[in-house]
């Protein structure tokens, strides 16, 4: 589970609809910010990170999606 903590104040402001936003780029936890593994064969080759895709770095997404409170 996440630790970075952040606050986020959520209020509608008008029509209510849905948005979105992003966390600043973070250390990729799986690789370590290398963005690749060595293979482990025989011969040295390395595999892209498969959840930062080689780029070292992820960002959390964040949608919200204002609905009617129908109690």
């Amino acid at each position: 589970m996440s630790k970075k903590r952040e606050m986020i104040i959520l209020e509608p402001d008008g029509r209510i609809h849905k948005e979105g936003f992003c966390s600043r780029p973070m250390t990729c936890p799986y690789c370590g910010g290398k963005g690749w593994f060595y293979s482990g064969r025989q011969e040295p080759e390395t595999i892209p990170c498969p959840d930062c895709e080689g780029t070292g770095e992820v960002i959390a997404l964040v949608t919200i999606d204002w609905k009617p409170n129908k109690q």
